[in-house]
């Protein structure tokens, strides 16, 4: 029996990844059904009458870390088990990352199929490549995952590896059939010579080893005539070797003239070419594609041709499969992104209006009353503004498109404003509340402040929310690192309900609450922990929880930050005193935004001139001086980035500059900088608080480009941007 015989269907898959949940899953997704798929499958029998489709279970092995994984592919290789497909997680601390771990998965076994699992990447993929190369046995796969694209893959790569085995497997067996055909050849070269009488029995032998190859075989004369094919190659090609001898495979329409004539020119300048891979024409099928070897060989004194043909049209579709799939992945999560953009400002747009107006009619004069309804809206609109503040973030993370800051700053600032936030909601409760920072912790490091209080806002808040009575308490403490940097670990501990040890792993999964059902004590979307947690992977650190049902909770995270020489004041603690009235332009198509814009601005002593697309606010500039314009992005016929273009062109002819800020519910990645990059001086994303609006407008110096001070003006998510003066 030949090798490529002996090569069976595998299903062993290696999952390397240090979070337990993802073993969980994947082996819920391939390692056979559940009670709930089988329930499934038995109504869908019962209600279309068909019967069930059968289920593929593949042999699933854990490894934890990526030593541990590199020792159990070594086993598995060692005792002719191998694995089939490998998904490796990318980043695992604190052994080997993916990136490592897969390079020496392929030192081990280079068949091995590879399915890299992240939901961000510390490296780049042209870092990637850059290490493992650019290898069609490595594919990518975006956390969270989706059943069915993981057990596409699974059984694609399976499948693949198969293919490829048996590929090999028949490569050893024509080199092990050329070498022997070959041997017998020069074998029968040197007994022709010794008896010429037994000729006709050598030729004999060669015509036996001709037909009985798997292997599609030519002869052909130096012209690239066909003077004989083996059966293999007439079922190959579809057809017969009467109809094909004393003409090329060009005449007979197997290959193009192009192919042809490309392969001719090798195999005159080389003598011979090896696994060159071509399109032919099989008339039942129509294109198929084969690899292809040319050898010059000898026979009774003339000079032959020696072909050999393989087809792998299989292996090309399967390969075209996974392009289309990859395609498919990336068209939705462009799709994914685009409606995210809309939505957030389709909600944001009306937001505005709500939180505006309740903050212009907390300023007259109310009953207490009136003052308690239009405070309690507040609250509420600033309650619907986090939750999409938080699905906004999640949606980011998981589509790579956040990025964390580089700036200096003071920890023990950042901690204050944190603790000052949710300090009023702990006095109200009569809970001890207790913030220590040890004494050899660093003040002044470098990272991203806004979403380091971001994480201790979501733990505080969440301890504070879960805490009936008792105390909640923040501690940090430092250990020193290696150049410069120290290792900060935070803990937040409360005596609240704690969380039973079922629970404790998913509470960080997205959409996850310790109490699903729909009569949960405490509200809330399920996303706080989840995006705590990416934040603190992203900053290249780890989150984890020690709890007690009913006796408390401790949340501890740790993340590595590089020490500054001297820490920059935090920003949320900035204050800006009201400048000058102003003469502004406001371009804003929506009325109810208008109305409200031109209120608060009429309040702090400025003038307001109104204009509703982006031509009208052309006109008024040409025709008007102005302090500052106030646009708009989204409005019809002529959009905010286009009009501020057309501004910046008017105005380059007088040397006079009008500061312009954007002011758009847009707030995904990218949207900033395509406000600044088209002449515009800052950025504001609706909804905003009416200091918001005052400390940019008070920052703002006509006439002069860009001096604000680049970073926000408040201190939540994001809200005015600029860039740094002279840009």
């Amino acid at each position: 029996m030949k090798a490529s015989e002996l090569i069976a269907a595998n299903r062993r898959i290696l999952i390397v990844d240090d979070n337990r949940a993802i073993h969980d899953d994947l082996r819920k997704i391939l390692g056979g059904e559940n009670q709930t798929g089988l329930d499934l499958r038995r109504d869908e029998e019962i209600l279309f009458d068909a019967a069930p489709a059968p289920v593929t279970r593949f042999e699933i092995d854990s490894a934890y870390q990526g030593e541990e994984g590199f020792e159990k592919a070594s086993l598995a290789a060692a005792q002719g088990r191998p694995y089939a497909v490998a998904f490796v997680d990318l980043r695992m601390p604190p052994g080997w990352d993916g990136v490592e771990t897969i390079s020496r998965l392929r030192d081990v076994d280079p068949n091995l199929q590879t399915v890299i699992c992240t939901a961000y990447s510390d490296y780049s993929w042209n870092d990637i490549y850059k290490r493992l190369g650019y290898s069609d046995s490595m594919l990518i796969l975006k956390k969270p995952f989706d059943n069915i694209e993981v057990i596409q893959l699974a059984h694609a790569l399976a499948r693949k590896w198969l293919l490829t085995r048996q590929a090999e497997a028949k490569m050893a067996d024509l080199n092990l059939m050329v070498a022997e055909r070959t041997a017998e050849l020069e074998a029968a070269h040197r007994r022709i010579e010794r008896e010429f009488n037994e000729r006709s029995t050598a030729q004999e032998a060669f015509r036996t080893i001709f037909e009985a190859s798997a292997i599609g075989i030519t002869l052909m004369d130096m012209e690239g005539r066909f003077l004989a094919v083996n059966r293999a190659f007439e079922e190959q090609m579809g057809v017969d070797e009467g109809r094909i001898v004393g003409k090329t495979a060009r005449d007979v329409g197997t290959l193009s003239p192009e192919t042809y004539e490309r392969l001719r020119r090798e195999l005159v300048g080389r003598g011979s070419f090896d696994a060159s891979e071509v399109v032919y024409r099989r008339p039942a099928d129509g294109p198929r594609t084969a690899l292809l070897w040319s050898r010059i060989i000898q026979i009774q004194g003339a000079n032959r041709l020696l072909g050999l043909s393989l087809d792998i049209s299989d292996r090309k579709r399967m390969e075209e499969d996974l392009r289309r799939a990859r395609v498919a992945a990336e068209s939705a999560a462009k799709t994914k992104s685009e409606f995210l953009a809309n939505m957030s400002h389709e909600i944001r747009t009306p937001l505005n209006g709500i939180i505006g107006f309740t903050q212009l009619t907390l300023t007259t004069e109310l009953t207490a009353d009136q003052r308690d309804y239009v405070e309690t809206a507040e609250s509420s609109a600033n309650a619907l503004l986090r939750i999409i503040n938080d699905i906004l973030d999640f949606s980011k993370i998981e589509a790579g498109r956040l990025d964390l800051e580089k700036a200096a700053f003071s920890l023990r600032e950042c901690v204050a404003s944190a603790v000052k936030t949710v300090l009023p909601a702990a006095a109200e409760k009569n809970l001890a509340f207790s913030s220590t920072i040890g004494p050899d912790v660093p003040d002044a490091l470098i990272g991203d402040s806004i979403r380091l209080r971001q994480v201790l806002l979501n733990l505080l808040g969440n301890a504070v929310k879960f805490t009936p009575a008792g105390f909640v308490s923040v501690d940090i403490s430092a250990t020193a690192l290696p150049q410069g940097a120290a290792e900060v670990l935070f803990t937040v501990r409360d005596s609240g309900i704690g969380i039973p040890p079922e629970q404790r792993e998913r509470i960080f999964q997205p959409f996850h609450q310790g109490d699903g059902s729909m009569t949960r004590r405490y509200g809330g979307t399920g996303l706080g922990l989840a995006i705590a947690t990416r934040l603190v992977e992203m900053a290249g650190g780890r989150i984890w929880l020690e709890s007690e049902k009913g006796a408390g909770s401790a949340f501890h995270f740790s993340v590595p930050f590089p020490l500054a020489e001297t820490p920059t004041p935090y920003r949320g603690q900035s204050h800006r005193t009201p400048g000058p009235p102003r003469s502004i332009l406001l371009v804003e198509d929506d009325e109810v935004s208008r109305t409200f814009v031109s209120a608060l601005l009429a309040q702090h002593g400025h003038s307001v001139t109104h204009a509703g697309s982006g031509l009208e606010a052309i006109s008024a500039i040409e025709h008007g001086c102005f302090d500052l314009v106030l646009m708009d992005v989204q409005m019809p016929g002529m959009d905010g980035l286009q009009a501020a273009a057309e501004i910046r062109k008017i105005e380059s002819a007088t040397g006079r500059h009008t500061p312009i800020v954007a002011v758009t519910a847009y707030a995904m990645k990218g949207d900033k900088e395509r406000c600044l990059e088209a002449g515009m001086d800052a950025y504001l994303s609706k909804p905003f608080q009416a200091t918001d609006l005052m400390a940019c407008i008070s920052q703002l110096k006509v006439g002069e480009r860009r001096t604000i001070d680049p970073r926000p003006f408040h201190d939540d998510n994001s809200h005015c941007h600029t860039l740094p003066a002279g840009s």
